[in-house]
């Protein structure tokens, strides 16, 4: 076959085909919803079915009235970006995005191109796919995934705060007693390992029974608040304060010999006469702290509790002398 014939048949199959494929058949599009502005007056000149769906005032003299209802050009339109693209020699470029239309009140993906006709007539072809379903499980997603941390989150605090609630006492937010003794047997290792000193303050408050029944609980419990606040002001950031329960307490002090606990507690103690609680504006109750000091025989003692008995010796002797007074640990204090 000669290659005359063979283009005569390929150009009965083009015609075939361009005539099957025409605009027309974009107006039983349910997919895209297509439109044709003629930039030269901004008139929509063609919308297939699915576009007029969704038009405002399919019509309105001006694309932006016609489609969008707006008084002015859209802020959002993109003619001028395409024209620039044209002007640069970019004439297959086109612009997708992605915009909500109020209107219809759905989500769009939308496909511009300009194209050049006869006499140089510019044309704004726009292709617009309703994306509203994949919008809405994308919000549903993020809002999972935000719900979802905020979970993880207040559960993270949920378990620190349990922590904190396990290891601290609730009043005066200073170690609890169980703590207190799971963090001195692990210095007391660490002693062992490193030969560093370390020493315990026992301490109680003076007649605080009398606190509370002349005052009221609550007001016993500000003076045990009180009294933490002491504390940590006066001792160092290595050192544990623990309320060991009721009106007693301890601090174990690292790097600390008996001597050196001594002078802290009798700080403590002066810190305490002096420093009374503040109820209202017209009231203040003093009160006064007993201490006991003893230091950790790293070589000898397997836990804490050897040191512990020492320390809580010397407390009750000091109540028992007189209160209001610190006492270090002697073997003839029984």
């Amino acid at each position: 076959m000669d290659d005359s014939n063979n283009n005569a048949d390929k150009n009965v199959g083009n015609n075939a085909i361009n005539k099957f494929i025409s605009i027309d058949i974009l107006n039983s599009s349910s997919l895209f919803s297509v439109k044709i502005v003629d930039l030269d007056t901004f008139e929509v000149t063609y919308a297939n079915q699915s576009m007029k769906a969704i038009m405002a005032d399919e019509k309105a003299k001006n694309c932006w009235e016609a489609v969008y209802a707006q008084s002015s050009p859209c802020m959002w339109c993109k003619v001028h970006e395409l024209l620039n693209q044209k002007k640069n020699g970019n004439d297959n470029d086109s612009v997708t995005y992605e915009h909500f239309n109020e209107v219809a009140n759905k989500w769009y993906q939308i496909q511009e191109k300009i194209l050049t006709i006869e006499n140089n007539k510019k044309l704004l072809i726009t292709f617009a796919l309703d994306i509203s379903m994949q919008k809405e499980t994308q919000s549903q997603l993020i809002n999972s995934h935000v719900q979802l941390s905020f979970q993880t989150k207040a559960l993270k605090e949920a378990k620190e705060k349990l922590k904190e609630q396990a290891s601290h006492d609730y009043l005066t937010n200073l170690y609890n007693r169980r703590y207190f003794q799971h963090l001195s047997q692990d210095l007391i290792s660490i002693a062992k390992r490193e030969a560093i000193e370390l020493s315990i303050i026992m301490l109680d408050i003076d007649c605080f029974k009398m606190v509370n029944d002349t005052y009221g609980h609550s007001t016993g419990d500000q003076v045990l608040k009180h009294l933490a606040a002491i504390l940590n002001k006066h001792t160092r950031e290595s050192d544990i304060v623990a309320r060991i329960g009721g009106e007693e307490f301890a601090i174990l002090l690292l790097h600390a010999d008996e001597n050196r606990a001594a002078e802290i507690a009798e700080k403590l103690r002066a810190s305490v006469e002096t420093q009374p609680v503040k109820i209202n504006e017209n009231t203040e109750i003093p009160f006064t702290i007993s201490l006991g000091v003893a230091s950790v025989d790293v070589e000898n003692d397997l836990n804490i509790d050897a040191c512990l008995n020492k320390s809580d010796a010397a407390l009750y002797d000091a109540k028992n002398s007189g209160r209001n007074k610190m006492i270090v640990y002697s073997p003839h204090i029984k």
